[in-house]
């Protein structure tokens, strides 16, 4: 489905919609004990990982309803009217938990939206995860007939993103809309925003004295994640969708004690719009024989809003990736348990020898560029063959 221009200029989509306004006590009261849904993400120890508290269901025995253990089954997944970030590096299966996460959003018969940035959607690949799944619950619908439901827009750059967000069409969200997915959120930016000490070299060429102007150079990044941000937790609160948002990772070095990966997309916005963020990732493969070395993990780290201080076992979910979907794991050793707020001192791992051609205290600048971005390439041997 292509965006037509026509709609995205029309003085139906550009006029200004009244706004009601109501306590903030009443909001809050309203959001905690209304039941918006979940979509199951297909690993069983996943869906539980992510689920509130509050359908963790009791243990005390003494529930009035008899189906509350079946209504808390059907609570388990990722959460419509939020949205949820999934990031890692490149190969470990971000796009293949999107699909899986979709293809349970067909099975019940909603549509779908689907907006990629970069690589085509892999049609393919998700009909073999419907096929699948329709084998496992004797359903007589096709893959064919299911995937009619899925509407898929290509952005192939950030205005184009922006443009389908911000001013969208008319009837964008389609209606029955479960879930919407952006594959992936972060991949335009890097074309448009270079990284602050190759903004401040163009701008010391050109010769820029205009204060104002430098600073609003220098938070156009920010700002432009920020109205990205609010937009899509307005989409996922106004139509009761599940925002699946995939961000991509940077290695960041200056100011950790060690490289760290950080998502390309941050800052004090884009953290309050997340509800639930799952980060994935590889690990060094153990030693016994009967361990399989294709090993992912999928870690929440928040949680309704929350970011999880300790890293639990419960949270760290290991999966396989097949080509008919993600696979969970029930028993493999899980990467060594720290505590995600710990911080270790830098000095104590001694200063970093600086290079013969490096400028001395160079390294203490503020907007040195000590990030580096993954790029296409960096990946290939990450990518398992199928």
């Amino acid at each position: 489905m292509k965006m037509n221009t026509q709609d995205l200029l029309s003085p139906v989509t550009q006029r200004s919609r009244p706004v009601v306004s109501f306590p903030a006590s009443q909001s809050l009261w309203a959001s905690t004990t209304l039941k918006t849904g979940t979509i199951s993400t297909g690993i069983s120890q996943l869906d539980d990982a992510v689920c509130t508290p509050s359908t963790e269901g009791d243990d005390d025995g003494d529930d009035d309803d008899g189906d509350d253990g079946d209504d808390d089954a059907d609570c388990r997944g990722i959460h419509q009217g939020h949205v949820t970030e999934v990031y890692g590096p490149p190969g470990v299966g971000k796009t293949s938990l999107a699909l899986n996460i979709a293809s349970n959003a067909l099975q019940t018969g909603a549509k779908v939206v689907w907006i990629d940035t970069g690589s085509p959607l892999p049609r393919l690949r998700l009909r073999s995860i419907l096929l699948k799944s329709i084998q496992s619950s004797e359903s007589t619908e096709s893959p064919e007939e299911l995937m009619k439901n899925l509407v898929y827009f290509r952005a192939q750059s950030l205005p184009h993103l922006l443009a389908l967000l911000l001013h969208p069409p008319t009837g964008f969200p389609p209606d029955d809309s479960k879930l919407m997915v952006i594959d992936s959120a972060s991949a335009p930016f890097p074309s448009y925003f270079s990284n602050p000490t190759e903004l401040k070299a163009r701008l010391a060429q050109s010769r820029t004295t205009d204060k104002s102007h430098i600073q609003w150079l220098m938070n156009r990044n920010s700002n432009v994640t920020s109205d990205l941000a609010n937009q899509l937790t307005k989409l996922a609160t106004a139509h009761n969708l599940a925002v699946l948002v995939i961000n991509q990772t940077r290695t960041k070095i200056k100011g950790q004690p060690r490289a760290t990966l950080c998502p390309v997309l941050a800052g004090g916005a884009w953290e309050s719009s997340v509800y639930t963020r799952i980060v994935m990732y590889r690990d060094f493969p153990s030693d016994e024989e009967d361990t399989p070395k294709n090993v992912r993990f999928a870690e929440v780290t928040k949680r309704t809003g929350k970011m999880l201080a300790l890293r639990l076992e419960s949270n760290i979910i290991p999966f396989v990736i097949e080509r008919d979907g993600l696979r969970g794991l029930d028993k493999y050793q899980s990467p060594r348990m720290v505590a995600l707020n710990s911080k270790e001192d830098p000095n104590k791992n001694g200063q970093r020898k600086r290079k013969v051609d490096e400028i001395s205290d160079s390294q203490d600048e503020g907007d040195s560029d000590a990030e580096y971005g993954w790029i296409d390439g960096d990946d290939a041997g990450l990518l398992e063959q199928d």
